[in-house]
């Protein structure tokens, strides 16, 4: 206990206009926020989040003019890191004309050129303003399309907490996440287990009424759990086999570890993707595409059209061209994807050597630049993500948080995300600064 009381009397002390703030916003605010994880859990263990002032490259200032070296990175969506100075420049330019017309623009035709050029399995896109509701899209674009009741989704899998998909997300894995929603049965909603062949079965059985399977390439918010590339081929083949569609939501791994979907790379193509985060280079940004006939039940001219991607904000032109010119500078970042990716999958091998060596209760799951840490009740010797999932300490994990953000690191679920702008100076601070918490976070 003497470890939660040293870091949390650091942490208060340092942060008296952070802490001011929270006082005000849990006034205004449920739960002092307005979106769920960002409060780090730090609430549970008498502390706060640090309310942020200003960013650049890979770091973050607060209000108290404290600096931490940033891992999260704006949910991911910031791949270039904070401040890029040619985004910054194309968004000012764009303010100059103004930033919301609600009407169509030149810009959203050529973002969506831009990512069917890139992309074969992309013959139509349309844009929204975030991941959530691109998910929600594609699922009720796949029950029109195939006038069948069931989506399957993967158990841990993370598409925003829509009325349609929030389900079986986190342990124990009792159905609907939050009350409010359909029951399961209800909401047409069938679950399996990532990277289990018995979900040919739960296709085979269901395959009359089966509209869609859906899943992440990597269980982003589910726990950075890579999926088996042979399961998505799998899936795949069992879907086209019984005229089911398979939905890739590439809201995190799109042109995160490569230029383009991440469905390029695995050579599986699915009948729809979802798209968001590095796609809108920091803005708000949403987009479902796939195959013409599909997305074509949403052309305002079509008969009984399928109604998506309404909003106010939709294609919102700041979005579009800051989203264009991030394209614009990853199509030639190649090495720099792959001084990413190297970067990210040895700091997680190091990490894991580390702890499992040690038996220390941590385990960082990931894949390439995709780094997210657990703190767990028990050590394990190399455990499953199911293992993780239910081992889960979340006082140990907002005790960790606040730890790093003691020694100027920050970030969420644990570390985050790497991006361009990270170094090995950066690397290594992360690195020490979990080697050295770990051992009395073991023993909490």
């Amino acid at each position: 206990m003497s470890f939660l009381k040293d870091e949390l009397e650091k942490f208060l002390q340092d942060r008296p206009r952070s802490r001011e703030l929270w006082e005000r916003s849990i006034q205004v605010l449920p739960g002092g926020i307005s979106h769920n994880i960002r409060d780090l859990g730090l609430p549970s263990i008498e502390a706060f989040p640090v309310f942020i002032n200003s960013a650049h490259d890979a770091y973050l200032i607060d209000v108290d003019e404290i600096e931490y070296v940033d891992f999260w990175m704006g949910h991911f969506a910031l791949i270039l890191g904070h401040n890029h100075p040619e985004i910054k420049q194309v968004i000012q330019e764009e303010l100059e004309k103004g930033w919301h017309f609600g009407t169509v623009i030149e810009n959203q035709v050529k973002l969506a050129e831009t990512l069917i050029h890139d992309n074969s399995s992309l013959e139509e896109v349309r844009f929204c303003t975030s991941g959530t509701e691109s998910t929600m899209y594609a699922t009720r674009l796949a029950r029109a399309f195939t006038r069948k009741r069931l989506v399957a989704k993967v158990k841990m899998g993370w598409h925003g907490p829509n009325d349609t998909l929030f389900y079986n997300v986190k342990s124990p894995f009792v159905g609907r996440e939050t009350p409010g929603i359909l029951k399961e049965e209800e909401a047409g909603i069938l679950t399996f287990e990532m990277n289990d062949s018995s979900v040919k079965d739960l296709i085979r059985e269901n395959k009359q009424n089966l509209a869609a399977v859906i899943l992440e390439p990597v269980l982003g918010g589910g726990g950075g759990f890579p999926v088996d590339h042979e399961f998505l081929k799998m899936l795949r083949e069992e879907t086209e086999r019984f005229n089911i569609l398979l939905i890739f939501d590439e809201v995190i791994t799109g042109y995160r570890f490569n230029y383009g979907l991440f469905q390029n790379h695995v050579k599986v193509l699915p009948d729809l993707t979802t798209m968001g985060k590095v796609i809108g280079g920091g803005m708000p940004v949403g987009a479902v595409g796939g195959r013409e006939e599909i997305i074509e039940q949403a052309n305002p001219q079509v008969k009984n059209r399928v109604w998506i991607g309404g909003g106010t904000f939709s294609a919102n032109p700041l979005s579009m061209v800051a989203g264009l010119k991030t394209l614009e500078i990853l199509k030639g970042s190649n090495q720099e994807y792959l001084r990413n990716n190297q970067a990210g999958t040895e700091l997680l091998s190091k990490l894991n050597k580390f702890f499992q060596e040690q038996k220390l209760k941590l385990v960082v799951t990931g894949y390439k630049s995709l780094i997210l840490l657990h703190v767990l009740s028990q050590w394990v010797e190399n455990p499953s993500p199911n293992e993780i999932i239910a081992l889960t300490d979340h006082t140990g994990e907002a005790l960790a948080q606040m730890a790093l953000l003691n020694r100027h690191c920050t970030g969420m679920h644990g570390i985050g995300a790497l991006s361009f702008v990270h170094t090995p100076k950066h690397l290594r601070l992360v690195q020490e600064a979990l080697e050295e918490i770990a051992f009395p976070l073991s023993k909490t």
